[in-house]
């Protein structure tokens, strides 16, 4: 882990011979913000408490670069019920695409409490869920990719001007019917 942006209490925390790292998980929904870590007791930090009742399985794929990339990761949450949020449920209930995921990496000191600045690795927004459950071994678990706010960079907005977007859009519509064979000619609109 580099030391961007880390304070010195964490920067002590993770250069020691032995530390207790947890992770911090923040689910942005339309009608509320979950809370949850994968610590052994819930977690009080920036006035939040993240809940500890073992549905943050875990998660893979980030990986620190120093190129320019796309980060994604995929979050593992238990979907059994228990006293917190059903995920199952959320899942199918929710709207999840596009929404804000934010897992942050804390120390825990010998007391038990986080150190105090917490740092964000992964900051981006949740795409489509994924159930899966296996009932011979009593296992419920949900999906969610996520992919950093960069995943659609690379994309061009806006509309193509050929006949077969055209006839998409505008089904029988003959205006770019012949687009395709005047490539490179300059056409001036509204003047002689």
């Amino acid at each position: 882990m580099a030391e961007r942006g880390a304070s010195s209490a964490v920067q002590t925390e993770a250069s020691a011979a032995q530390n207790k790292p947890v992770h911090l998980y923040e689910v942005y929904l339309d009608d509320e913000t979950i809370y949850m870590t994968d610590a052994s007791a819930p977690i009080v930090w920036n006035g939040n408490t993240y809940l500890a009742e073992g549905y943050a399985l875990g998660f893979d794929g980030i990986e620190e670069s120093s190129e320019l990339r796309v980060q994604e990761t995929s979050v593992t949450l238990s979907g059994c019920d228990a006293a917190g949020p059903v995920w199952v449920s959320l899942v199918l209930a929710e709207e999840f695409i596009d929404r804000r995921l934010v897992i942050r990496k804390a120390f825990l000191n010998d007391a038990g409490g986080a150190i105090v600045d917490p740092i964000a690795i992964f900051d981006g927004r949740m795409g489509r869920p994924a159930i899966s459950d296996d009932p011979t071994q009593g296992r419920c678990e949900v999906t969610v990719p996520a992919a950093s706010h960069f995943a659609d960079f690379e994309r061009v907005i806006g509309r193509r001007t050929n006949d077969a977007i055209q006839q998409l859009h505008f089904s029988g519509d003959k205006f770019f019917e012949f687009n395709s064979e005047i490539p490179g000619k300059q056409i001036v609109w509204g003047r002689r």
